[in-house]
């Protein structure tokens, strides 16, 4: 690392989760990433308050998240094979460029009073569309970035100050909004797209990895998949390879489990176990969720010191049966203190799982399918979230205790299943 000081070069190598920041591209990447996760609680937090501001209706609210959700979840087979036809860098400059423009665009029509309800719905289709090609971008991208070595710490670093930044962040938006207003909040985030896209532009990727993502370690060792410029063809190759592969089959169906499991409870249930089970309000169902926030950020910082990823099937039996246990015990949580530690353990928890199963796919898979494999798992996970929304809604008409219980109890059954069907024996294999 040129130029960089002899303290600086000895802190990283005596910290291993460190040491993927001494590559240049991987250090730019990390850096823009950080700053345009901070920049996106000042909208995550400034577009409910607009839309309320606008119409007063909490249905509005919703429906301009959909317009930004069904997008998302309906395009991420075609980002994924998008990612692996062209350069993944290349994409990602191309979706910050528009995130940027479209970001702008709202700032500007909040500050000249000129922004309508179907504005937004627009421009969260927008939004949405570029995070279908974005995130199995990014995926796709990083371990050609890093070693295979270093892309548990690399993960877990991009994921450790992701979580930071969500749970600093919305504070730090929640206090400029109040003293600046909505449309500089949306200035902040056009600006951190800007500083990522100059980031990117910073980095000196060689053109071998422009137009190929495998890691630097197997680039000679897996023989190259034919590409083929048919996008219809390229997803269905996506979608045959990822239900086809048995380790990658199940894969998908112990996180799509856990993910479906997970969703509803964590987003409306905790809303719900805080004010009609805890009698608080915003303030104990904050608290609740930086419980939560906590012990995620924990887990991937944690996981960031493995050294590999052996009998990975056999971590994630440990780790899933943790989080249904977890789910049971919050069911009969007395009080808010209780909930908190068993949010903090469980978070614990799905933080590191969170980096087992990127890097287990960004290793696992071939490279030239790396793409289209995220973006099935992607659209797979969030293709179900919607109706765990539903049956968590319907399920907390009967008590709030009762669902975490049922679900918890749902979960161990599932793993069982997972374990006698083969599918976590699967996973070790590979």
């Amino acid at each position: 690392m040129a130029g960089d000081s002899p303290s600086i070069e000895s802190a990283l190598n005596r910290l291993s989760i460190l040491r993927p920041l001494r590559e240049r591209n991987f250090r730019l990447l990390w850096l823009g990433q950080s700053v345009s996760i901070l920049g996106d609680q000042f909208h995550l937090v400034a577009l409910p308050l607009l839309v309320l501001h606008l119409t007063g209706s909490s249905l509005a609210l919703g429906t301009v998240l959909v317009a930004s959700t069904v997008p998302r979840v309906t395009l991420y087979l075609v980002g994924g094979a998008v990612s692996d036809l062209i350069s993944p860098h290349k994409l990602l400059l191309i979706a910050t460029l528009v995130r940027a423009i479209c970001s702008g665009v709202l700032a500007a029509m909040v500050l000249l009073d000129l922004l309508h309800l179907w504005h937004l719905f627009v421009l969260g289709a927008i939004f949405g569309t570029m995070d279908a090609f974005f995130s199995p971008a990014i995926k796709t991208f990083i371990p050609s970035l890093l070693s295979e070595e270093q892309l548990t710490a690399g993960n877990a670093l991009l994921q450790g100050s992701s979580q930071l930044n969500r749970f600093i962040g919305p504070s730090l938006a929640g206090l400029a909004i109040a003293s600046i207003g909505m449309g500089p909040a949306f200035g902040i985030d056009t600006m951190s797209f800007v500083f990522v896209g100059l980031c990117l532009v910073l980095m000196r990727v060689p053109r071998a990895e422009l137009n190929a993502s495998e890691p630097h370690s197997e680039a000679e060792e897996k023989p190259p998949v034919k590409t083929r410029f048919s996008l219809l063809h390229s997803i269905r190759e996506g979608l045959t390879y990822a239900l086809r592969e048995p380790s990658i089959r199940s894969f998908m169906i112990i996180i799509g489990m856990v993910e479906f499991s997970f969703a509803g409870p964590f987003t409306v249930g905790l809303a719900i176990l805080s004010q009609r089970d805890f009698g608080g309000g915003a303030t104990t169902y904050g608290v609740m969720l930086s419980a939560l926030a906590g012990g995620l950020l924990l887990g991937t910082l944690t996981a960031g010191l493995l050294k590999s990823l052996d009998r990975i099937g056999t971590r994630l039996l440990f780790i899933i049966a943790t989080l249904g246990t977890g789910l049971i015990l919050l069911g009969t949580a007395p009080n808010v203190i209780w909930a908190s530690v068993l949010l903090f353990v469980m978070g614990t928890a799905g933080g590191f799982s969170q980096i087992l199963t990127v890097v287990w796919l960004q290793t696992k898979v071939d490279p030239q399918m790396r793409g289209r494999v995220f973006s099935v798992v992607l659209f797979f996970v969030y293709g179900l979230t919607p109706l765990s929304y539903v049956i968590t809604g319907f399920m907390t008409q009967f008590g709030t205790g009762p669902m975490f219980i049922i679900t918890g109890t749902c979960v161990l059954l599932g793993l069982l299943i997972c374990f006698l069907s083969g599918n976590i024996q699967r996973l070790n294999e590979t």
